[in-house]
């Protein structure tokens, strides 16, 4: 009887820790999925920090600057929410060359696409027509 009571003491254990295996698994996926989720919607979605504020953040741009710098000092500004996002929005638009340096006024209530194209000169690219063809 005690040895009955034993083995199904351990099996219950076994179920037991292979279930908080399981619940702490589940949590991990689901926080990382949230979390990719949001960083995906601040690349890209046009929402700002903060869409209802008023105030404007003076940011200094030096020359030849990393954009990692510059993403920290818009963070450290309270400009924008996530510095890596930002870096993804920037390179993805092109606009990781074309930064310029220079005082900024930047408000929370701008997107990071407001920002990455106030903060660079951008030339349009350039469009290709086809030619019409003849048929003859």
């Amino acid at each position: 009887m005690a040895l009955d009571s034993a083995r199904s003491m351990k099996k219950i254990l076994r179920f037991l820790f292979g279930l908080f295996i399981n619940v702490c698994i589940l949590f991990i996926l689901v926080k990382a999925f949230s979390y990719s989720y949001d960083f995906a919607y601040q690349v890209f979605a046009t929402r700002a920090a903060d869409p209802g504020s008023n105030r404007k953040a003076t940011i200094q741009i030096t020359q030849d600057e990393p954009l990692l710098d510059v993403a920290d000092s818009l963070k450290t500004a309270e400009v924008i929410k996530d510095k890596y996002a930002f870096i993804l929005k920037v390179r993805i638009g092109g606009y990781a060359d074309d930064i310029q340096p220079g005082t900024y006024q930047i408000a929370p209530s701008d997107t990071n696409q407001e920002i990455a194209t106030e903060t660079a000169v951008m030339i349009p690219p350039v469009r290709t027509v086809p030619r019409n063809r003849q048929r003859g």
